[in-house]
């Protein structure tokens, strides 16, 4: 190495990885909102309904909160525009809660 080269790495050899066998995919990243990665879990389910609380909670018991607004997919209950100060937390630490006709950021 000649004084002042950069050490190069050659990237087109494969090294080690954690990722299931099968066909390559970019590695997720926080910016992609694919983090972590889709169908990974070791929590639970994924969440299918918001009950109203100061914080609410997710249903079923045990699921995974959504990571972020919109929430789609996920009913809210009541489903009446939740009361002052009610909400629920995603996995982004976003607070939202239940107009009566979408999920809307912040506390009721």
């Amino acid at each position: 190495m000649a004084n002042g080269e950069l050490f190069a790495v050659d990237m087109s050899v494969p090294g080690w990885s954690n990722a299931p066998p099968g066909p390559a995919s970019p590695p997720p990243t926080e910016q992609t909102r694919l983090f972590p990665p889709p169908g990974f879990s070791n929590a639970g389910a994924a969440a299918t309904g918001a009950t109203a609380g100061i914080p609410g909670s997710y249903t079923p018991a045990g699921a995974i909160a959504p990571l972020s607004l919109p929430m789609t997919g996920v009913t809210a209950s009541p489903a009446t525009a939740w009361t002052v100060g009610q909400y629920v937390v995603t996995r982004d630490g976003q607070y939202a809660h239940w107009s009566s006709t979408a999920w809307v950021t912040g506390k009721a």
